[in-house]
């Protein structure tokens, strides 16, 4: 199976029941630099926080145009279509059938298990349409809302990567968590 050529015609849709993910609109900058200009937000996402709109604009741009070698969704309030976060399956495999979920959530939002819930639209997506045999995610060890997310998803502890991953933020090589999802029959209907 070509997943590339299965999952990249058009940018999948998604709802949930509080929220539509969906492509990234060049009106979402606000929202957009609002989630990644936060210090905390950022922290472990090898990245520093954004300084300017520019920066925001050129976000916006790569979003864009990655289509193709990523799906990195907005999470949309359903009721004013506000971008609160975004989660992103990049890093496809073809050979083997997988691809790493990433999230990203603005700060005011944490805590209300939007993340839960878009996630498990995804893995949904990934798995049913894509076809997805496994789906990995990297996390730091500090990062506990994060490792405590795939946990609750069914992901499990496989490793851990000893200064695998450079952070441009805190200009070091830092650790990482490896979990695993593998399809089966239980999660094919999160």
């Amino acid at each position: 199976m070509d997943i590339f050529k299965i999952t990249f015609n058009v940018f999948p849709k998604l709802e949930t029941k509080r929220f539509i993910l969906r492509e990234v609109k060049q009106q979402d900058l606000n929202e957009i630099y609002e989630i990644y200009s936060n210090e905390e937000a950022v922290r472990y996402q090898q990245t520093e926080p954004m300084e300017s709109m520019e920066q925001a604009q050129k976000a916006v741009h790569s979003f864009l145009n990655g289509y193709k070698r990523f799906i990195r969704w907005c999470i949309a309030d359903k009721d004013y279509d506000k971008v609160i976060g975004l989660i992103t399956l990049h890093t496809f495999d073809n050979w083997n059938s997988k691809a790493e979920l990433g999230c990203m959530l603005n700060k005011n939002y944490w805590k209300r298990n939007i993340m839960s819930e878009a996630a498990q639209k995804v893995i949904e997506y990934a798995f049913e349409v894509i076809e997805l045999h496994r789906i990995e995610a990297i996390i730091h060890p500090e990062n506990i809302a994060s490792n405590k997310l795939v946990m609750k998803l069914g992901f499990e502890k496989e490793g851990f990567k000893k200064q695998s991953a450079y952070n441009r933020g805190t200009d070091k090589f830092e650790d990482r968590l490896i979990y695993g999802l593998i399809k089966t029959n239980d999660n094919s209907a999160l």
